[in-house]
């Protein structure tokens, strides 16, 4: 009890730390423009959630007690986006980039994403809501307009039918292949019986 009680307390330091550091380092590039200090926070952001294990709440608290306004307001405005960037998340990452619906390319990762994350949450919308609060509100309300329009169930369908093909093609090679590998290997077989016989 005593070593996580210490453990714990070991974090919490860190964390006082890493809050006393962020504010200074912020508060000094901010004399360089916002622009300037939203390029500082996203390190120190990627700093903090290294040091929550990309814990989301406990580092979100942490930024709340921070009492300088104008820092706050540049981290919490970064914090989802360093998130997703810490977290390594290929499905989220393609959620908060900039997509033209028309080029079929950007649509298709986006809408792939998007379906696989309405999968992970059992084809629930409340659910993958609550998963996407890691999410800019912007890129989170767009992404819950697409899971319901048209583009994406004619996505959905297409997806589903070639799903069921390619199984179909998987099933029908594998047995038409098992019978043409065995009498290749009985053919070889039979013509190395000949050969040894021959030479004996």
């Amino acid at each position: 009890m005593a070593i996580n009680e210490n453990a714990n307390f070991t974090q919490a330091e860190q964390l006082e730390q890493w809050s006393t550091k962020a504010v200074v380092s912020l508060s000094a590039s901010l004399v360089f423009g916002r622009a300037r200090a939203s390029e500082i926070a996203q390190p120190l952001l990627m700093a903090l959630f290294s040091l929550t294990a990309n814990d989301y709440e406990k580092a979100l608290k942490i930024l709340v007690k921070i009492d300088d306004f104008s820092v706050k307001r540049i981290f919490l405005e970064q914090f989802k986006q360093s998130y997703i960037l810490s977290t390594g998340s290929e499905d989220f990452s393609a959620l908060i980039e900039k997509v033209d619906f028309s080029n079929r390319q950007m649509s298709d990762r986006y809408d792939t994403a998007l379906l696989k994350l309405f999968n992970e949450n059992d084809k629930n919308t409340e659910l993958l809501s609550k998963s996407l609060k890691a999410l800019p509100i912007t890129a989170k309300r767009l992404a819950l307009k697409r899971l319901s329009s048209k583009e994406f169930e004619t996505f959905k369908r297409v997806k589903i039918t070639g799903k069921k093909v390619r199984n179909k093609q998987n099933l029908l090679s594998r047995d038409t292949g098992e019978p043409a590998w065995y009498w290749l290997w009985v053919l070889i077989f039979i013509v190395l019986v000949t050969l040894v016989v021959a030479y004996i």
